[in-house]
């Protein structure tokens, strides 16, 4: 049975089998359309809507992610195998980076609980949600700077474009076919790699809110490929994530089946919708999707430093 169930009660079942399902299907829609896993949005959702403890809500969300992401990837990957060798680079550093985020989690999860306003908080939520809060702010802020300011001043055309890391030439270096600019430096796409596994055991995340950016901006990939190549990478981030947070606990299963009933149909609808929009629209309206989840974390975060009972 869901640890929500057991530590709130029966009624709970109907957020369960109510709740659940619907923010699986708008995570789907999100892995499906934009090839970013939606754990962004679900992991700060499981908590502020669901009540898991922040904990449960990572180790969760990085199971569903899995799930979604494999769904998603049957739909997206296509006969080439477009963005295939920039994915098996990047992934090198996967394991690493996620045992390491998960490692940081188990950390958080040993500290005393805090008092705030005459209320003891688990530091878990507070730290976890405040992480969220600037690494959604960071994204969504360059985001919303180069689709609304930057690229009104420059040249739009991918073919043309390079990222900003290609000058970076660490060997050894490839051609890979969906980095229009030429050849790129291995090394460089293992240590993002490191950093999306990282933040796939910290947060919960598949790593896509990061790496569709990071695949476009710093490696100069078409925004296309870069989000089936984001595809991959969230399943295999998604799968080191899962097993190490199945180790340590922290995952609610019953949840993640519930979820999963949502997300397939979900990602399926956002696969085909996506093949209906530009580079530049997706773009724009990732840029969107960030900011209503950093404004919903900041809302949480309001509540437990402003509205907790005295």
């Amino acid at each position: 049975m869901s640890a929500l169930i057991i530590k709130k009660g029966l009624p709970l079942i109907w957020t369960l089998f109510l709740g659940a399902p619907l923010l699986g299907f708008s995570v789907g829609m999100l892995t499906g359309f934009f090839g970013a896993g939606g754990g962004f949005i679900i992991t700060p959702a499981l908590n502020i809507f669901l009540g898991l403890e922040m904990n449960l809500a990572v180790g969760t969300s990085a199971c569903q992610v899995l799930g979604a992401s494999a769904f998603s990837l049957y739909h997206h990957l296509d006969r080439r195998l477009m963005g295939v060798k920039v994915a098996a680079c990047t992934g090198i550093g996967i394991p690493l980076g996620a045992f390491c985020g998960v490692r940081t989690v188990e950390a958080i999860k040993g500290l005393a609980a805090w008092k705030i306003n005459g209320t003891e908080i688990d530091p878990v939520n507070v730290v976890l949600l405040g992480i969220f809060a600037v690494f959604l702010l960071l994204i969504g802020g360059w985001m919303f700077f180069d689709n609304f300011y930057l690229r009104r001043h420059t040249d739009d055309n991918e073919d043309t474009h390079v990222g900003l890391l290609f000058s970076l030439r660490i060997p050894p270096i490839f051609r890979f076919r969906t980095i229009p600019a030429g050849m790129f430096s291995i090394p460089v796409l293992v240590f993002l790699g490191l950093i999306m596994g990282f933040l796939g055991g910290l947060l919960g995340i598949g790593g896509g809110v990061i790496m569709l950016p990071v695949l476009f901006y710093l490696v100069g990939q078409e925004t296309k490929f870069a989000a089936q190549t984001t595809t991959m990478l969230i399943f295999v981030s998604g799968a080191f994530s899962s097993l190490f947070h199945a180790i340590d606990h922290n995952i609610d299963y019953p949840m993640v089946a519930v979820l999963m009933c949502g997300a397939l149909l979900g990602a399926r609808c956002g696969a085909r919708l996506q093949k209906k929009v530009t580079g530049k629209s997706l773009r724009k309206y990732f840029a969107f999707v960030v900011l209503a989840a950093w404004l919903l974390v900041v809302y949480k975060l309001t509540q437990m430093f402003f509205l907790s009972p005295s």
